[in-house]
């Protein structure tokens, strides 16, 4: 397996980071949230968030983006603590989208184009400056909907909508992308196109902090990442580390009939962690000879008879079973 351009941390710059948490904290009566976290993501730098649902990963996302105060820590946008100041270098996309139905898709363009445009140029009230079609085409050209650009975006699929809310996000060049799962709703063809547009961006000096669990994506597009359980930030690390600390790895899925035998399996020579599923059980191991035989041989007796079993090598959904001890997905 290898590691996507975003393999080694980038090269710090100077000056201030993008964006930098101190001991954010924002907690739920429920007890759900995020903090104390400490981030900094820097310009040039694709940093992603990666933990299981409820790990506090859209929350801290959130508090980053301005939308969220948190109840305790600071957040610094280029050493500046001022939202006012910080909103317009910002690209924000998130799960919901805020379109306006009756209106198309360059219409919907234009007007956050124009919107954030005039926030960066001329902040404070005043008309929008005009935005240039020609402009407008290429950038939905590059999300695939140039052939749909004059329809109205009431007609528009669930990928569509998610494909020209990232449009939106990306349209005034921002300092600082913020993105909450950007993958949903994504084809393969628009998930590669999504990554190489987040790494040159950051090859222009952009700062780009997202949260997903696609760890293909995260592994292609990413420097670093950080891992979230429980919310906090329980490791932070360049996406090469993490995947070279694993070793000579291979995870293996059993799908059995019956409830596996977690001992027997956990004493087998060279296994490393071992968790329950839904349906049977996650196992890595160190590569050896004979180890699958002996995988087969420890289910045992007829009622946990094996019905599927899938090998492949370790990715970043390993490192944090390696971690944390359970699956990132169950």
């Amino acid at each position: 397996m290898t590691a996507g351009p975003g393999a080694t941390p980038a090269a710090e710059t100077d000056g201030p980071p993008a964006v930098e948490a101190a001991g954010l904290s924002r907690r739920f009566r429920n007890g759900r949230g995020a903090g104390p976290v400490d981030l900094a993501v820097r310009p040039s730098e694709v940093v992603a968030l990666v933990g299981p649902n409820g790990s506090g990963k859209s929350t801290l996302l959130r508090c980053l983006a301005t939308l969220t105060r948190p109840t305790a820590g600071t957040v610094r946008w280029w050493g500046d603590p001022r939202v006012a100041r910080a909103r317009p270098r910002l690209g924000v996309a998130f799960e919901v989208t805020a379109h306006v139905e009756e209106a198309s898709g360059i219409q919907n363009l234009a007007f956050f184009a124009a919107r954030q445009g005039r926030r960066r140029e001329r902040p404070g009230p005043g008309p929008a400056p005009a935005v240039d079609r020609g402009r407008l085409e290429a950038i939905l050209d590059d999300e695939d909907l140039l052939g749909v650009a004059d329809d109205p975006v009431a007609t528009y699929s669930f990928g569509m909508r998610r494909r020209l809310l990232l449009a939106e996000a990306l349209c005034h060049e921002p300092d600082l992308l913020l993105l909450d799962e950007p993958t949903v709703g994504l084809d393969v063809g628009a998930t590669q196109r999504l990554s190489a547009t987040l790494r040159h961006a950051a090859e222009a000096g952009a700062a780009v902090c997202l949260a997903s669990n696609d760890t293909a994506f995260v592994e292609r597009t990413a420097d670093r990442v950080g891992f979230l359980d429980g919310g906090r930030l329980v490791r932070d690390a360049a996406v090469a580390t993490l995947l070279a600390e694993l070793g000579p790895l291979r995870e293996m899925r059993l799908r059995c009939a019956g409830p596996p035998p977690l001992e027997r399996l956990r004493r087998l020579p060279g296994v490393v962690t071992i968790a329950r599923t839904s349906d049977g059980v996650v196992l890595t191991a160190h590569r050896r000879d004979g180890l699958v035989a002996d995988v087969v041989h420890a289910l045992g007796d007829a009622d946990r008879v094996l019905q599927d079993l899938q090998i492949r090598d370790p990715d970043l959904a390993d490192c944090f079973l390696a971690l944390v001890g359970r699956p990132l997905e169950a």
